[in-house]
């Protein structure tokens, strides 16, 4: 078992840095549930690794991340199966993902390429410090599936682009390039491709160089002001998300995905609007 899950993330430290790399090439570094609670898992052992001084977190493969598993949701709806049931644990396990990047009192790099799209996008996000290579696109996407955002979305944008900007990324979506990632302050660097790997060492050195104590006690302060509302936000997410895969929206966002075509999308919404407003 230890071997699979090794193949869903790769880790090792180096120079006092922990790496944390996601490698599912193939499935373009999606999300599931053990890729999730092995990341957890190496984060509680980055904490508690006092030669760990700065943590780093990469892709394998051409892209950063595509966010959620989508050829799982869509097995999961094709086999009839609960999908407000589908959702519960997965949620609740990416949000401990994003919990444990605010929790280790050390710093955290995104070193982010390609495309970072969904709950990716907002586990960058949720990093310290996030450098991308200039062809790099991000995309919250989650309205294209019939969902919202999950993962923080909610949370971080709001934070780091008001909410015009928020509303854009995430009922539009629009898809942004990395040069506006950085002017809207979502990022902190975009380098060439070719010195990519070589800026990223630069800036782990530096923070694994720096007083550890004196930055997780900086990274706290930091954090401290808005912390329980991230943890109320995070759940108010994840129950939003499980009633969004409950509905016929979401099903057919996942069909118009894999068939490459536009979604044809209802009205439907009796939560928000009333009974009357279903057919």
């Amino acid at each position: 078992m230890e071997n699979d899950l090794e193949k869903l993330i790769l880790s090792n430290v180096e120079d006092n840095i922990g790496y944390i790399i996601f490698n599912r090439p193939k499935q373009l570094n999606a999300f599931n549930v053990t890729l999730a609670e092995k990341f957890i898992d190496i984060m509680e052992l980055f904490s508690k690794d006092k030669t760990v001084r700065a943590v780093v977190i990469k892709g394998v493969g051409k892209i950063f991340s595509s966010g959620g598993d989508i050829k799982s949701m869509m097995s999961m709806v094709q086999e009839g199966k609960d999908r407000a049931e589908y959702f519960r644990a997965p949620l609740d396990t990416f949000n401990k993902m994003i919990l444990s990047i605010k929790d280790i009192p050390k710093p955290v790099l995104a070193a982010v390429h390609g495309a970072v799209a969904g709950v990716a996008f907002n586990l960058m996000l949720a990093c310290d410090l996030k450098i991308a290579t200039e062809e790099t696109l991000f995309t919250q996407a989650f309205i294209k599936l019939g969902l919202s955002p999950d993962g923080g979305g909610t949370y971080f944008l709001q934070k780091l682009v008001g909410y015009s900007r928020a509303c854009e990324l995430t009922m539009l979506p629009t898809e942004i390039n990395a040069k506006i990632a950085l002017n809207w302050g979502l990022i902190n660097w975009v380098v060439p491709t070719d010195i990519f790997e070589k800026e990223i060492k630069n800036i782990a050195d530096k923070l694994a160089n720096s007083p550890t104590s004196a930055i997780g006690r900086t990274k706290f302060l930091l954090n401290r002001v808005e912390r329980t509302f991230l943890s109320e936000q995070l759940e108010a997410e994840r129950l939003m998300q499980i009633e969004n895969a409950a509905t016929d929206n979401f099903e057919e966002g996942l069909k118009a995905f894999i068939e490459k075509r536009p979604a044809k999308f209802n009205n439907c919404n009796p939560k928000f609007f009333g009974a009357g407003a279903c057919p």
